[in-house]
């Protein structure tokens, strides 16, 4: 069998089974949203994290296979200007003016989803999802926040600085996990890799 034909198989075979999980995971609660339908906050609350946890899943594939494309041919300007970001971390593209106006306008999504009473929420749990994306990625690039989630930082700064075939998630890590492309245990940052990462706390 040739490399490409190899390649071809193990692409499948990793699309049905990162399909199947996220099937999964999501269907649960839509299941328990039907039975709780009656019950407004549970019947919205099942739904609303059904919604954000299918944007996870759909951030970890845009972020694996569209911000870093194995090949050339599938570079677009949206990967050039993630990989502008891997060179220059404290260059975000999302404003503080754009994280006022996504705050405001999700609200009135939630608001709008809350009213309707229907599975309209799911769609509000995904954008909310979005938004909570840019939230965490600008806070995962200050030095100070790294006392609140050690964890998360040190995740997103292997992706950065030392892997980054690694560590997709930034809003959630466990998709690495399920996907294998979590980082190796009990892995060093030297100092000068920290301030490369953390340069955006002395510029914003």
């Amino acid at each position: 069998m040739s490399i490409n034909n190899i390649s071809r198989s193990f692409s499948k075979r990793f699309e049905i089974y990162s399909i199947t999980v996220c099937i999964v995971a999501a269907t649960p609660f839509v299941v328990l949203a039907i039975l709780f339908r009656n019950v407004s906050w549970v019947f919205h609350t099942l739904l609303f994290t059904c919604g954000w946890l299918v944007w996870t899943w759909i951030e970890y594939h845009a972020h694996r296979f569209l911000m870093h494309p194995r090949s050339g041919k599938w570079k677009t300007g949206t990967s050039h200007s993630h990989q502008h970001h891997h060179r220059q971390p404290s260059q975000l593209e999302v404003t503080f003016l754009y994280r006022v106006v996504l705050f405001i306008m999700n609200c009135g999504l939630f608001y709008l989803a809350y009213g309707l009473n229907n599975f309209f929420t799911v769609a509000a749990g995904f954008s909310w999802g979005a938004a909570a994306f840019c939230y965490i990625h600008y806070l995962l690039h200050q030095r100070w926040t790294r006392r609140f989630m050690p964890r998360h930082h040190a995740f997103h700064t292997y992706h950065h600085c030392k892997y980054t075939d690694r560590c997709f998630g930034v809003t959630v890590t466990w998709w690495d996990y399920l996907f294998f492309t979590a980082p190796p245990k009990a892995v060093t940052l030297s100092d000068r890799i920290i301030d490369f990462y953390y340069q955006s706390s002395s510029k914003q």
